[in-house]
């Protein structure tokens, strides 16, 4: 009976040791102050408006509308607390130009030495109607296409080390269009429209990756010579040197259909890296890329060879070749 009473005496023992800490912070306080029941979570922009160059400032405010007081925990590492969502005008969520990694906060608050002078984490107490705000500059962390309009949504972890379950979402979403400057826009649009003055090679590659982008293909097809583009991609070119003439039309139709079903992921990010001019008419363009395939990015460095057309667009730029390398 005696040893029957002592295992009943363990296992309430061993529930109380499991539940013991179930709402306290690294401190041992407890951290049931009503964040989610009298907090309001706001976003703000400077302006509606930016060009390429300009900081783009996103401010985070934690507002405190309640009775009672309110205790947040941020953290130093602000990508912990405040996270963002940025989606651009077709409703596609943005890829970071870095995905920030997070590593398990629990099993580093275990081997981690934290005092009052080293503690990751800040704590701030808002009184009634009082707030807490932070900055965070889009422009460091997403590559913007220009002439988009962009919306950003806020979610705010009031204690991201003890819960990462817990967090409030913004109460309005801001938009903003990111733009060329106007004079860029302006010499743009007039190489665009002057043979003379033609398109760099950078400027050709932008314009066709970024017709991806936006799913535009009939102008992502116009900076293509499929004649030697398609001899790239092994499942097209052995059909296609073997074909007829009347045949090969048929052949790069498919091609097309091929390249708007993206088979290597849709395209998130790409920059221009370098160029390189073999001679006066040949260009070789390197372009770092990221893809999704799914919920998984992939990283390649793109090489395009181009050539400057003789024919009816002299000054203007084709596409002829493309060498793809995976990036670890």
């Amino acid at each position: 009976m005696r040893s029957f009473r002592t295992f009943i005496l363990l296992g309430i023992l061993l529930v109380r040791s499991l539940v013991a800490f179930p709402d306290r912070d690294a401190r041992g306080e407890r951290i049931d102050n009503f964040v989610s029941l009298q907090s309001k979570i706001s976003l703000s922009l400077t302006k509606r408006s930016y060009q390429f160059g300009e900081r783009v400032p996103l401010t985070f405010t934690i507002t405190n509308t309640g009775k009672e007081v309110v205790r947040i925990f941020p953290s130093f590492d602000y990508r912990y607390s405040f996270q963002i969502i940025v989606k651009d005008e077709n409703d596609r969520i943005l890829t970071p130009i870095e995905d920030p990694e997070f590593p398990d906060p629990i099993l580093k608050r275990r081997t981690t030495i934290v005092n009052l002078v080293g503690d990751e984490n800040k704590e701030v107490s808002l009184h009634r109607n009082e707030s807490f705000s932070k900055t965070i500059y889009l422009d460091e962390h997403y590559s913007f296409l220009p002439d988009q309009k962009f919306y950003v949504t806020g979610y705010f972890y009031p204690n991201y080390t003890e819960d990462k379950s817990a967090f409030l979402r913004s109460q309005n979403t801001v938009g903003f269009l990111f733009q060329n400057p106007k004079a860029e826009r302006k010499e743009t649009v007039t190489r665009q429209i002057t043979e003379n003055g033609g398109l760099s090679p950078e400027e050709t590659i932008f314009l066709f990756l970024g017709a991806e982008m936006k799913k535009h293909w009939e102008y992502h097809f116009k900076w293509i010579d499929f004649s030697e583009y398609i001899l790239a991609y092994d499942r097209f070119s052995s059909a296609y040197t073997e074909a007829g003439v009347g045949e090969r039309e048929t052949i790069i139709e498919d091609f097309k259909e091929y390249l708007t079903e993206t088979p290597s992921g849709v395209l998130k990010y790409f920059k221009v890296m370098n160029v390189d001019y073999p001679s006066k008419r040949d260009a070789r363009v390197q372009v770092y890329v990221e893809r999704m395939m799914g919920r998984f990015k992939t990283r390649y460095e793109y090489i395009y060879t181009l050539r400057q057309d003789e024919g009816s667009r002299v000054g203007f730029w084709q596409i002829k070749n493309l060498l793809v390398k995976v990036k670890k």
